[in-house]
């Protein structure tokens, strides 16, 4: 299987891009209008989605993942905006990153409504000067946090660790680095429980 996989990145052709775009780029393939857009920094510095307006389809990449978001690395305050300005758009199918295709917006609301309560009691926690790690602990620990954890992961067990993990503790150290200035676009290491 390795050699395999080798076998395939020996092969790749790779190709330059002859268009770029800033913030929204519109492109049609045959009567499809297919809009790229980038709102703000969000999962990663340069974040792309796709729209599709007569179709009322939202592709999100990683921007939203179904079940567990991977918050590793992430821009909260910018994630947040980019996620409020893709629920504005009128969809009825949106197509995670990873997961099954999603029929409404529950889950696109559930972690925009996490994300402004981890960003919140975050801050706070930091405010009185908790160290991340004591945030984690107390605010995983709300009922607000715990029902929002619920709504995502079905109170699957397994998924309640990752959730706590990739989303909660992943998350907290990005907005507790984020309360201490703008955070730069190097990559963020893996946050180690107790540092």
């Amino acid at each position: 299987m390795d050699r395999w996989f080798l076998a395939q990145k020996r092969g790749v052709q790779h190709t330059f891009a002859n268009v770029t775009f800033t913030d929204s780029l519109i492109l049609h393939l045959g009567q499809r209008e297919i809009h790229v857009l980038h709102y703000d920094r969000a999962v990663t510095p340069g974040d792309a989605f796709l729209y599709l307006p007569n179709e009322k389809v939202l592709i999100t990449g990683d921007l939203l993942v179904n079940p567990i978001t991977f918050a590793l690395g992430c821009y909260p305050a910018g994630w947040v905006k980019t996620l409020e300005r893709m629920e504005a758009l009128e969809a009825n199918v949106i197509v995670p990153g990873h997961g099954e295709p999603l029929k409404d917006k529950t889950l696109l609301r559930t972690n925009l409504a996490l994300f402004r309560e981890l960003i919140q009691r975050g801050a706070d926690a930091k405010a009185r000067g908790l160290d991340v790690e004591k945030a984690r602990v107390e605010i995983e620990g709300q009922d607000s946090v715990r029902a929002l954890e619920v709504a995502i992961t079905g109170d699957d067990k397994s998924r309640n660790q990752l959730f706590d993990i990739y989303t909660v503790d992943w998350f907290l150290h990005r907005v507790y680095q984020e309360q201490e200035g703008p955070l730069s676009d190097e990559i963020a290491p893996i946050p180690v429980h107790g540092g």
